[in-house]
């Protein structure tokens, strides 16, 4: 019976799942397993609210119970793991199984074969916008999320180091809640969400929001000493430019890193100078003799944006071309992933309103109403509990 393994249960992974899961019946003969190390789909999208909103926390676990339909789980299968090796030319990987008290199981390390490997590792960055890389326990990232919220409450003034998406979403709830408090974005580079690709428009909307929800915008310097993660601290601190900013607590709210680490150990060949996991247009590694392994989302090197929604649209694509393999309707994958001509992207400035570019007419830019309407109000929580097999809490 051909196996296909899925290293990575966050949207990646799951959309690969759950599309097989849908494509296939036990009858093709096809045994998936998805090998993750948490009891729950970490929300990572909703973690800025979480930053200020304690109620909100509980939507950023997502239990695995229900991604697999009934029909399927026969032949889908979800293994709590941490994937250590791929065995180079053996088809095989080894694995530390995890026990149900989140602790790694005791004893040799454990191996299982492959026809086929899916590599949908993500990536990591500062904690808690993700999870600790090798934490297995959701009371360690709720205690650190408690801990950043109820400083951040405390504070009278909150330094974001980071002006990518992530920190302008923090800006944004913590001057949305806190009005009073002073907020400062940081940015090395000399425009906002840089890496980002936007119309100088939407740049333009997001400054003027920023400006009238009173955050302080920092554009093209750094600081002189070099934070190591979020400090809770009243500090003086200087960028190389000679401007001193005092805050109560600091914010590290960048770091965005691939994690692929296995590919790495395989042949570090097949590994960019950024650290992402080099890929064809058919997210197969770019190498003959691993024909067999694939990469997508966060980790791999495909030009599509590094964004949930598009790490489920490779996932739904990949998992639509194994199907056809398995069913020998085509011995590989054969349809390329389709460029991202126009990138869709939504950035939240709090529960009211935001700044958001759609992915029609060249990219249009919006405000507080539709982005409000599709994400402030709650992230995409629903949305995403819903694609879960699972039910949101209020």
């Amino acid at each position: 019976m051909p196996r296909i393994l899925i290293v990575g249960g966050g949207p990646a992974g799951i959309a690969v799942a759950q599309t097989l899961a849908t494509d296939l019946t036990a009858k093709d003969d096809t045994e998936v397993i998805v090998l993750e190390k948490s009891k729950y789909f970490y929300h990572a999208v909703g973690t800025p609210r979480a930053v200020v909103d304690a109620g909100y926390t509980k939507k950023l676990f997502v239990p695995y119970d229900s991604v697999i339909p009934p029909s399927a789980k026969e032949f889908v299968k979800i293994q709590r793991a941490i994937v250590t090796r791929i065995v180079p030319g053996a088809n095989e990987i080894e694995y530390a199984p995890i026990g149900e008290d989140d602790d790694l199981l005791a004893g040799p390390v454990k191996s299982m074969s492959y026809d086929y490997l899916v590599v949908a590792t993500g990536s990591t960055y500062t904690v808690p916008i993700k999870q600790p890389k090798n934490n297995f326990k959701r009371s360690t990232t709720e205690a650190k999320l408690a801990e950043v919220r109820e400083q951040v409450k405390v504070a009278s003034s909150v330094l974001i180091v980071g002006g990518g998406a992530v920190g302008v979403e923090v800006a944004g709830e913590i001057k949305a809640k806190y009005p009073s408090k002073t907020v400062t974005i940081l940015e090395g580079k000399d425009k906002l969400v840089a890496s980002d690709d936007v119309r100088d428009k939407f740049r333009t909307k997001l400054s003027t929001y920023l400006k009238r929800l009173g955050v302080k915008v920092v554009l093209g310097e750094r600081l002189t000493e070099r934070l190591a993660g979020n400090s809770f601290e009243k500090r003086t601190l200087r960028t190389d430019k000679g401007t001193e900013i005092e805050s109560d607590v600091q914010l590290l709210c960048g770091g965005f890193s691939p994690t692929t680490e296995l590919i790495q150990k395989l042949d570090a060949s097949l590994v960019t100078s950024e650290g992402f996991i080099k890929v064809n247009n058919k997210l197969q590694l770019d190498s003959d003799q691993y024909a067999n392994i694939y990469a997508l989302g966060d980790a791999s090197s495909n030009p599509a944006p590094k964004r949930m929604y598009y790490a489920g649209l490779q996932g739904k694509h990949l998992g639509a071309e194994l199907a056809l393999v398995a069913r020998k309707t085509q011995t590989n994958v054969s349809k390329a992933f389709p460029k991202v001509e126009i990138v869709g992207t939504m950035l939240p400035l709090g529960p009211n309103g935001g700044v958001s570019q759609l992915p029609v007419m060249g990219g249009v830019v919006m405000g507080n109403l539709i982005t409000k309407s599709i994400k402030s109000k709650d992230y995409f929580a629903g949305m995403t509990w819903k694609g879960l097999g699972a039910v949101v809490p209020n």
